[in-house]
């Protein structure tokens, strides 16, 4: 009969370590069920822009050479005027206002306005210069803010007549925002001169 008892009670014994046990797994499935769906849903990397001998891609950290292709995109859209810088610009400063902080366009728009005589039957582009070296030309001023150096070809004419091709450095803030993607997917804006535009001799 105490056979028979010990045996019975090995057995409750044995039932109560599985239950531990499962109450532990299922814990640990919780955890990792409130882990996983706290989880941020897109990961941020920045590919270099050479990668034929391939490298390291940290996660949800900002490059110099992201921030200097975002500064260099979004200026040369911003002074892309095909038509009339008069009107042009204005459109385009209007279509590129989840790219630049509020108070920065407030200041574009005003510099437009003070030279809106000039901008007058006026067209503009500009074309990045080819020598680019990111690590000169950004400079890191705090985690989530840079300053970067754009060299470009200016190029205008009024009524079709070229009247300036010339090489002009801009040296530009960027600053990082946590703000919806959808609308800037960079997270990154235009937020001021670092200094006034400077004009450069012709290669």
């Amino acid at each position: 009969m105490n056979r028979y008892l010990h045996a019975d009670a090995n057995l409750y014994s044995h039932i109560r370590t599985l239950r531990v046990i499962s109450s532990a797994l299922l814990l640990a499935l919780t955890i990792t069920s409130v882990g996983w769906y706290s989880a941020n849903r897109a990961q941020r990397i920045s590919i270099p822009p050479d990668i034929r001998f391939g490298g390291i891609v940290p996660i949800n950290v900002i490059q110099p050479w992201e921030v200097y292709n975002f500064t260099g995109y979004i200026w040369q859209q911003l002074n892309r005027c095909s038509q009339d810088c008069s009107r042009d610009y204005p459109k385009n400063l209007a279509r590129l206002t989840a790219f630049i902080s509020p108070t920065f366009k407030a200041w574009l728009k005003q510099e437009s306005n003070n030279r809106s005589t000039e901008l007058l039957n006026r067209t503009r582009y500009i074309l990045p210069t080819s020598n680019i070296d990111f690590q000169k030309s950004v400079i890191i001023e705090s985690q989530n803010r840079w300053k970067v150096v754009l060299d470009v070809n200016l190029v205008e004419h009024i009524d079709g007549v070229p009247v300036k091709d010339t090489v002009i450095r801009f040296s530009l803030v960027v600053v990082y925002r946590n703000i919806d993607p959808e609308s800037n997917p960079w997270g990154l804006l235009l937020d001021a001169m670092a200094s006034p535009p400077e004009r450069l001799p012709s290669p």
